[in-house]
């Protein structure tokens, strides 16, 4: 063999390598905002402070896990809050007898602790009328489907998908409070997207009218960075966040005056106020909505990790959504199976072919999202080729030769819709429907 095959085989092999490298993540001009913008001429158009009114009462309409917390009631019955904590454990499949095969710290979950945190839910003292409190969030938080601070898992070493993880709140979220655990360490809450347990330490209480000016903030910055800390290095706020404003013009150092919900020793609301430079991480109100400031959003993400429930600071595929549409003023559910029934507009993609299925993916706008079972990707639209492709926060995929093998992404990327499931099924043959404005 000569000189020249030998260097063939070693392109070839690095060319393998490079890929293999790459999984399924889409690393050229495509896995840019500007590409997809600029093949988007219509992209700038903006939907109507009326317009944009009416969508999200039409996704409030079709969302009940969307709560309007200014029209919260002062009182709840008994029933009522029984069945709202027994919803939140069927989540998380907990509202039977049976162990769940999950694992703590390590170890098979045990008899004692299933039942020690289901019994910490103390549904068996709860008043006839409960007085409905009310409370802000002074820190990113976890919204717990059961009031346990430890991690049930799916595996031994498993520390990634916590499975009784809800959602993340980041700070000055506006929450209602319903019930506390028996062992007082947690109270059970209705949030503006999900109802669960929230460690009572991450949390100041307050009175109804200071409450309600963080429920429907007249004056306000939005979080358009994917993420930011405020002050700098303090408190950690995710895409989408709402910041109090004190002021509704900049000051003439250039800043934003602001007020942070923080707490003094009896757990009583504190406002901090303080200013922080005006910048590209922040705007006024929410940012015009467009398809194209859509996916501007979108890519603000990419690269990022993947966290489960909004564990490790990250996202997963449905609070990326929720986050990118909230930046631009549009209020969804949080995960993927809401969303999908929220959509002002849906396509079901139920028993069609794959011919079918890409005609009305190509036909759909950028922004668009496009749902399976438990998962939910942005459609940026097609490449020079035709080829559809997508933004999203990606957990996993599974590759087939001799043997199958799963491997992990965990971060937010760029790929097409051939990744395949662990049943070696194409992603856009597992597609459900595709959503849009």
């Amino acid at each position: 063999m000569n000189k020249k095959f030998f260097i063939l085989i070693g392109v070839l092999l690095m060319l393998v390598s490079n890929v293999h490298a790459a999984g399924i993540s889409i690393q050229d001009n495509r896995a840019t905002a500007d590409y997809w913008t600029a093949k988007n001429s219509s992209g700038e158009t903006k939907i109507d402070a009326n317009d944009l009114e009416m969508l999200n009462l039409q996704i409030r309409q079709k969302s009940p896990s969307i709560v309007d917390l200014a029209k919260y009631p002062e009182k709840i019955s008994a029933q009522t809050l029984h069945d709202k904590i027994t919803a939140t454990m069927t989540i998380g499949k907990f509202q039977g007898t049976e162990i769940p095969k999950l694992f703590k710290n390590g170890a098979g979950l045990t008899e004692y602790s299933f039942t020690h945190a289901k019994a910490n839910c103390n549904l068996d003292a709860l008043p006839e009328n409960s007085e409905v409190r009310y409370a802000l969030t002074i820190k990113r938080a976890n919204l717990r489907l059961l009031p346990e601070a430890e991690g049930w898992f799916e595996s031994k070493t498993d520390t990634h998908y916590d499975q009784l993880q809800a959602t993340a709140l980041d700070p000055g979220e506006p929450v209602a409070v319903l019930a506390e655990s028996k062992d007082k360490k947690f109270v059970f809450v209705d949030s503006r997207t999900y109802a669960g347990w929230l460690d009572v330490t991450t949390l100041a209480f307050s009175d109804r009218p200071t409450w309600l000016k963080y429920v429907s903030p007249q004056n306000y910055l939005t979080v358009i960075a994917s993420r930011k800390t405020i002050p700098q290095g303090a408190s950690l706020f995710q895409m989408g966040s709402k910041v109090l404003l004190r002021s509704a013009d900049v000051q003439k150092d250039g800043s934003w005056a602001i007020s942070i919900p923080n707490v003094d020793a009896n757990g009583t609301i504190i406002e901090q106020g303080l200013n922080v430079p005006k910048d590209s991480g922040t705007v006024k109100g929410a940012l015009p909505c467009t398809e194209n400031n859509l996916i501007r959003q979108a890519f603000r993400f990419l690269g990022e990790g993947y966290g489960w429930g909004g564990l490790e600071d990250g996202v997963d595929c449905s609070s990326f959504v929720q986050d990118v549409y909230r930046s631009v003023g549009i209020e969804l559910p949080r995960d993927a199976d809401r969303q999908a029934k929220a959509m002002p507009r849906s396509v079901s993609l139920d028993g069609m072919n794959r011919d079918q299925r890409l005609e009305i993916i190509k036909k759909s706008k950028p922004g668009s999202l496009l749902f399976s079972t438990s998962h939910v990707m942005i459609y940026l639209g097609t490449d020079d080729k035709g080829e559809p492709l997508v933004i999203h926060a990606a957990s996993s995929y599974y590759t087939f030769g001799d043997q199958i093998a799963k491997h992990y992404v965990r971060k937010v990327i760029v790929s097409d819709l051939h990744f395949m499931s662990k049943d070696k099924v194409e992603m856009i043959d597992r597609l459900t429907s595709v959503g849009s404005l």
